[in-house]
Parts: C-alpha cells; structure tokens; sequence
C-alpha cells in the first residue's frame, strides 16, 4: 500500500513540475493545487500550475496570488518536458481537457493524487487515498511529512477543500480524521465563518434564478425514490449564471427521506452534455458512472456524456432503476 512517501519519492526525481486537475475545477481541486504548489516552492522545484479551465469567479478568492493559469499550448508546450506532472482530485487523465493531449504524453513521468474510487481505465500509477474526506487533507498530510509548516497560506484552501468535497461536514467520508485536520487548519489561521461566506453565501442573483428554473424541472420516478432535474444551456443564457453554479442543486432533493438517488443532467454553453449523480447509500453511483466512462465515489459521481440531454435521462434513470431492483 502506497504512503505520502511514495509522493515524497516522486518528487525528488524531478525537479520542475506542472500541477493540474480536472476540468471545471472546483475547492478541492483548486485548493489541492495551491497547497502542492506551495509545497514544492519550498522543496525549492520549478512549479506551474495549469489548467484546462479557467478558475471559475467564485472560487477565485482561495488563489489571491493568481498562481493558476489557464493552458495555452502556444506559450506552455516545453514545459512538461522539462518534469513531472500532478493530476491532483481526479482518478484518471480523461478528465483533463486539453491537458490530456497536450501536456500528459510529453511529461517525463505523471503522478495521481486523489480521494476517489480509483478508475478502471486508468494506468497511471500515483497515491489514492479513498479513506480522505478530500484531496486536500492528503496534501496537509503531505506538507507534515515533508517536515514544513501549515501556514495560514496552506490553510485557508484546505479548509475550504475540505469543506467542500464533506458537504460542511455531513458526507459519508467525514471521520475524526476529517476533525482533526479541520482543527489543524483552524489553529493555522483558516477562520471557518469567512470560508464558508466566501464558498455559499457569496452567489450573484443569477444563480437563485438558475436554481429556481433547474428545480422547476424536477421529476421523481422509481416509486418515489430517485429525483431527475435537468439544466439547459438555454437556463445559462436567459438567467445570466454559468455552469459550474449548479454545482450543489443535485443535493436538494436529497434532503427528502424517500430520495435514494438524485441526478442532475447539465448542459454547458457550448452544448456539452454532463451527469451528476448522488446516493444516500443503496446504490453505489461511482460503479454506474463507470458505465459512461466517468466515476467518482460510491455516494457521489458523474460522468461527461456524448448523447443529447433526453437520451441521457433515459439511460440514466434506466440505470439507476436497475440498480434499485426497479427494472
């Protein structure tokens, strides 16, 4: 079984890295970058952060420093060839973007860290912790291992990661361990209340009028036990709000006690189709989402999807019925 130390090793072959994560990255992704980067300053390596996307505008207060770029092949080509590469909170490379082709086949050597049920289509070799409430707790591990100081600068986007990815502690991976690290941060300098203001209560307007027009497409099938809402991208352009602001809808229905299963079916600006899917226990989605390519953890997962948005909804839910014994 991996440990920390098998980064530490990772990290001493090289000495210039790029970090990155998935695309649409959120406060763990982000976060897990920020502590990495700082990590590596202080192991005094050549560091870039870079990623598919842009920062989404409500997660922009965890890099004051601006320390995350957006790729530009033009201007980033030589760098992985000059090192190593991170992929940080996601379990395989097919969630990259651009990055996939344009930095993954020309890094000398690439390294996963991440908290999710480890995919099946992956071969990259790296340390999977499924046990972490977030990948940022396992990069707070790693700055203790590597004998530095979890500085206020540290701990700010690891609260908020872990925050995050523990649905302010409520989700099945919150354990005293989650507790002891949040204590840790908290003695480092994050102040809980400002976090939390910044993550959830920091929205513009469009995103209630977003919610408002996503939950008016609720329907419940399967005997009352699994919640469908869909997002269009037509929702995004009359109600001025951006994809990632529906990123915690698919947790309303949950809050029913007859709702096992809630999806949530997105569609980007561009017209790129996405499925978020969450479970209270009964049926294991990171295993579903596997099915379409994508994955994640046994209570929540997701998936990108090459169909329309009806044709997804009835593979999905067919799916889900199946794995309720519905179908």
């Amino acid at each position: 079984m991996k440990t920390v130390q098998d980064i530490l090793a990772f990290i001493n072959t090289y000495d210039s890295f790029i970090i990155t994560t998935h695309t649409g990255p959120d406060a763990d992704g982000i976060g897990a970058e920020i502590i990495l980067y700082l990590l590596l300053k202080d192991l005094k390596k050549q560091v870039h952060v870079l990623n598919a996307d842009s920062i989404p505008g409500r997660f922009l207060f965890l890099d004051p420093d601006r320390i995350i770029e957006r790729w530009d092949n033009n201007r980033h080509f030589h760098l992985p060839e000059q090192g190593g590469l991170f992929i940080v909170d996601t379990s395989d490379e097919f969630n990259l973007g651009c990055m996939l082709d344009e930095a993954l086949p020309h890094a000398q050597g690439v390294y996963i860290i991440d908290h999710h049920e480890q995919s099946p289509f992956t071969h990259l070799d790296g340390f999977i912790d499924v046990t972490a409430a977030s990948t940022t707790q396992i990069l707070i591990d790693l700055v203790i291992a590597a004998g530095l100081s979890v500085t206020k600068k540290i701990a700010i986007p690891a609260y908020a990661g872990l925050i995050y990815d523990t649905g302010s502690f409520i989700y099945s991976k919150t354990t005293a361990k989650t507790f002891e690290t949040a204590l840790l941060l908290v003695k480092s300098g994050a102040v809980p209340h400002e976090i939390y203001r910044d993550l959830f209560e920091s929205n513009n307007l469009s995103v209630l009028l977003l919610q408002k027009r996503v939950l008016s497409s609720l329907e419940i099938v399967g005997n009352g036990s699994v919640a469908i809402q869909v997002m269009t991208k037509r929702d995004l352009e009359e109600t001025g709000a951006v994809y990632e602001d529906a990123e915690h809808f698919i947790n309303i229905p949950l809050q029913i006690k007859e709702i096992e299963v809630s999806i949530l079916i997105k569609q980007t600006l561009e017209g790129l189709v996405r499925c978020s899917l969450r479970s209270k226990g009964k049926v294991n989605v990171s295993l579903l989402a596997q099915q379409f390519g994508g994955g994640g953890h046994k209570m929540a997962a997701g998936f990108k999807s090459n169909l329309g948005l009806e044709e997804t909804r009835a593979k999905v839910i067919q799916q889900v019925l199946t794995a309720l014994g519905m179908a």
